[in-house]
C-alpha cells in the first residue's frame, strides 16, 4: 500500500503507523525529539521498533511523514477542529464559576439577544501549562501484509460497519470481491452497493437482500428498519434487479414476510413488462395485488408453536438462526427434547450468535426488566418488568449452556493456548446496534486514581444559519438505587449549586453559533468525580440531545469527546492527550447517549444508544432514565465480552497474550491481543478477536 494520509488514517485506526524507506542520511535527534514531542501532544507514542524505523529516515522522507500522520491524529483526537474556540468562557470553568447565578444569566441572556460573546465574557487569559503526562497510545509498525489483514479483519466484524470502518473498506477493498466472505448481511450489501457503483457486478442470493441492495442504491436503510424511498432505476439495473429475485431463495416466503417494501420495489421494477422471463417475480407481485395468501416459513412456525407440536424442533432446525431466536420457547415448552435438538444446530451458528444465547441463558430468569426496541430501534426501545411465560427447565439450560461450551472449546482451540488476564471481561465484542465505536456497548475504562476531573464536548457545525441550532451536551446524576439527584446542562448550569467550591459539575455557557459564519459552537462541561460521589452520586449518564429538532445526519457535522485528567485549569480547554472518546455523531436520531460513569467503581462504560427522551433539556429527563437506565446496564452485563471469547480457548502463562493493557507486560514477538497497547518496548502482531466471530 503507498503510504499516504488517507492510508496511515486506515494503519492508525488499527494502532499501526507505516514508515517509508529513504536513502538519505538520517534525521538529527532535534528532528526527532520535535516529533516524538508532537506525537504526545495528541496522546499517542511510537513503539520501539516504530521509533527504530523512523530513525532511519532521512530529513526530508522525516517531514513528509509527519505531513501525512499529523492531520490523522488531529482528526481522530478532535483536535482539528479547534474547539476551544468556539466556547463562551474561554476561561472556564474559573470564569463561570466566579458568576452569580443572576450574574450567569443576565449575561446569557444578553448574548441570546445578539449581542457578541466578547461583550459579556472575560478576555482569554494564559493557562498554566499541562504538567500531567497521561499514558499514551502506542502505534506498533506496520508491514506490507497490515492492509490486506485489516480488511479481512473489517469482513468478519459481526456487526454494522461504524462510519470510520465504512471509509476503510472503501479504502482498502478492491474493485471485485467475494462476498461471501462477509458475514454480516448489511455490510455485505453496502459492499454489494458499492461494487455496482464502481461498475462490478455484485450478486446476491435472497429476496430480502434484493431489496436491502435496492434500498442501498437509493441511499435509503439497508437495515430496512425505515421505509426506503426507492429511486428510478435504469432499464440495465431493473433486470439486473429482476434477475436476482427471481432465482432468490424462498422468494414468496420473504415477499410475505415485508409485503409493503416488496410492492414499492416491484413497482419500481416493472416485472411484467417481460413476464416469460420473471414468472416466478411476476406471480408472487400477482399474489400481493391480490392478496392472496403466500407460503409463509414463519407462519408455519406459529401453528406448529400454538399447537405445541414437537415437529417445529425439526423445521426450525433447518433455519439455525431461526432455532437461536426462539431457543427461549422452545426450551420452555419441550424441555429436553430442545437440548438434544439444539446439539445437530450449534455448530452452524455464528461464533457471536453462541456467545449472545450464553449470556442470555446464564441470565434470563434473573433479569428484573426486559427492553424490546422495534426492528432494533431503540429510539422507541419499551422497558417492562421481566415477566416469562414459563420458566427454561434447569435441565434443559444446563445441557444447552454444555452444548455451546463444547461448541466454543472446539472453535477456540485453534488460537492455542492463551494467557488470558480477567480485565478483558471489561471489553464487549461488537454489537449490531452500537454506531460509533469498533468495540461493543458495556466496554469499561476503568478512570485512574489520580484523576480529579472529566470533560465532555460537544461540537457542532450546521453551515451559515440566520437561527440558532443546538447540540445540548447534558449529564443526569443518579442515587445507587437510580432515583434522580438532579442534572447539569445548559437549563441547570451547576450541580448542585451553593458554594463554588464545593461544586459537582459546571457547564461552559451556551453558544449562540448563528454568530460565526459556518455555524460552529462547543459547549464543555466538567465533573468532579470526588465530590459528586460525596454528595451522593452514584451514577451519571451522557447525552447529546438536538434540541433543535434538526437530527444528527442533518448537521454539517456534530463531534462528541471526553477527556479526563488532573487539573481542570491546567492546559488547553481541549488537550488531545487527555482524550478518552472521540468520534462524530451520525444517524436519523434526536438523541445520542455515549457513555455512564460508575463514580463508586470509577469507571466509564461505553454506551452509545439513541433512547426516547426529551430533547429540550437533559434536566427533563430523570424521571424516565431511572426507569431505562438500570434495564440497560442489566442488558450490558448479558452482552459478550473478550473474556467470555477466550475463556473456552486452552490456558497457558506462556500462551498467546490477551490483555486489557499491556503497560506491565513484556510481549516480544507472536501474535497477541492488547485492546489499550500503552507499552512502547512490546512487539507483537495485533490479532483481532472478530476474525474468531
Amino acid at each position: 500500500m503507498r503510504i499516504t494520509v488517507g492510508a496511515q488514517r486506515v494503519l492508525v485506526r488499527h494502532g499501526l503507523v507505516a514508515v517509508p524507506d529513504t536513502a538519505g542520511a538520517a534525521a538529527c535527534d532535534e528532528s526527532l525529539a520535535t516529533v516524538a514531542a508532537n506525537i504526545a501532544h495528541y496522546g499517542y507514542a511510537l513503539s520501539a521498533r516504530a521509533f527504530a524505523a523512523l530513525r532511519r529516515v532521512d530529513e526530508d522522507g522525516l517531514a513528509h511523514w509527519w505531513g501525512e500522520v499529523e492531520p490523522v491524529l488531529a482528526v481522530l483526537t478532535g483536535d482539528d477542529r479547534g474547539m476551544d474556540r468556539f466556547v463562551v468562557y474561554k476561561n472556564f470553568p474559573a470564569e463561570v464559576l466566579a458568576l452569580t447565578e443572576a450574574e450567569y444569566w443576565l449575561r446569557q441572556i444578553l448574548m441570546y439577544w445578539g449581542l457578541p460573546d466578547e461583550y459579556v465574557t472575560e478576555p482569554e487569559a494564559p493557562r498554566p501549562a499541562l504538567s500531567e503526562a497521561p499514558a499514551p497510545r502506542v502505534l506498533h509498525l506496520a508491514d506490507d501484509g497490515a492492509p490486506a489483514r485489516i480488511l479481512a479483519d473489517l469482513f468478519a466484524v459481526p456487526a454494522r460497519w461504524t462510519e470510520d470502518q465504512w471509509q476503510d473498506v472503501e479504502f482498502l477493498v478492491p474493485d471485485a470481491v467475494d462476498l461471501s466472505g462477509i458475514p454480516f448481511v448489511e455490510n455485505r450489501i453496502r459492499l454489494a452497493a458499492l461494487s455496482c457503483a464502481r461498475g462490478t457486478v455484485s450478486t446476491v442470493d435472497n429476496a430480502t437482500d434484493v431489496l436491502r441492495l435496492a434500498a442501498a442504491l437509493s441511499d435509503g436503510d439497508v437495515s430496512l428498519r425505515e421505509p426506503a424511498r426507492l429511486r428510478r432505476f435504469a432499464r440495465r439495473e431493473r433486470r439486473f434487479l429482476l434477475t436476482m429475485l427471481e432465482s432468490a431463495t424462498h422468494l414468496a416466503e420473504d415477499v410475505a414476510r415485508r409485503r409493503e417494501p416488496f410492492k414499492r420495489l416491484l413497482r419500481v421494477l416493472h416485472p411484467g413488462e417481460r413476464p416469460d422471463a420473471y414468472p416466478r417475480t411476476v406471480a408472487v407481485y400477482d399474489a400481493l395485488y391480490k392478496g392472496a395468501p403466500l407460503p409463509s416459513f414463519a407462519s408455519d412456525v406459529e401453528r406448529l408453536l400454538t399447537e405445541e407440536d414437537p415437529a417445529v424442533l425439526s423445521l426450525l432446525a433447518t433455519r439455525p438462526g431461526e432455532f437461536a431466536r426462539r431457543l427461549r420457547v422452545l426450551a420452555v415448552l419441550f424441555g429436553d427434547r430442545t437440548a438434544e435438538a439444539f446439539e445437530g444446530v450449534a455448530g452452524r451458528l455464528t461464533t457471536i450468535q453462541l456467545l449472545k444465547l450464553r449470556g442470555f441463558l446464564r441470565t434470563v430468569h434473573s433479569r428484573r426488566w426486559r427492553m424490546f426496541p422495534p426492528r432494533g430501534n431503540w429510539n422507541r426501545v419499551v422497558v417492562v418488568p421481566a415477566v416469562w411465560r414459563g420458566h427454561v427447565p434447569r435441565t434443559t439450560r444446563t445441557a444447552l449452556l454444555e452444548t455451546i461450551a463444547r461448541e466454543l472449546t472446539a472453535r477456540t482451540e485453534k488460537v492455542g493456548p492463551v494467557a488470558l488476564a480477567a480485565e478483558t471481561r471489561h471489553v464487549k465484542l461488537p454489537t449490531n446496534d452500537a454506531e460509533l465505536a469498533p468495540y461493543g456497548r458495556g466496554t469499561v475504562f476503568p478512570i485512574p486514581d489520580g484523576v480529579r476531573f472529566l470533560r465532555t464536548a460537544v461540537y457542532w457545525s450546521s453551515g451559515p444559519t440566520r437561527h440558532n441550532i443546538w447540540y445540548d451536551n447534558g449529564w443526569n446524576f443518579f442515587g445507587a438505587d437510580w432515583q434522580p439527584r438532579g442534572a447539569c446542562c445548559w437549563s441547570a448550569t451547576m450541580y448542585p449549586g451553593g458554594k463554588k467550591s464545593s461544586q459537582g459539575a459546571v457547564f461552559s455557557g451556551d453558544p449562540t453559533n448563528s454568530k460565526d459564519a459556518s455555524g460552529r459552537a462547543c459547549q464543555l462541561i466538567d465533573l468532579y468525580p470526588d465530590r459528586l460521589h460525596e454528595k451522593g452520586v452514584r451514577y451519571a449518564v451522557w447525552s447529546v440531545l438536538c434540541y433543535s429538532r434538526i437530527m444528527f445526519s442533518e448537521a454539517e457535522e456534530v463531534f462528541a469527546a471526553l477527556q479526563w485528567g488532573e487539573r481542570a485549569e491546567e492546559g488547553a480547554l481541549f488537550e488531545p492527550s487527555r482524550c478518552q472518546l472521540a468520534f462524530p455523531l451520525t444517524g436519523e436520531a434526536y438523541t445520542k447517549f455515549v457513555a455512564y460513569v460508575d463514580l463508586r467503581r470509577r469507571e466509564l462504560v461505553y454506551r452509545d444508544a439513541n433512547l426516547p427522551v426529551r430533547v429540550e433539556s437533559a434536566a427533563a429527563n430523570g424521571k424516565r432514565l431511572a426507569t431505562t437506565m438500570p434495564a440497560f446496564v442489566e442488558y450490558l452485563e448479558t452482552l459478550p465480552s473478550v473474556y467470555d471469547l477466550f475463556r473456552h480457548a486452552p490456558a497457558d502463562e506462556a500462551g498467546m497474550p490477551v490483555l486489557y493493557d499491556d503497560a506491565a507486560v513484556r510481549i516480544d514477538g507472536g501474535p497477541a491481543y492488547v485492546f489499550r497497547p500503552s507499552n512502547r518496548d512490546n512487539n507483537f502482531a495485533p490479532l483481532d478477536p472478530v476474525t474468531l466471530l
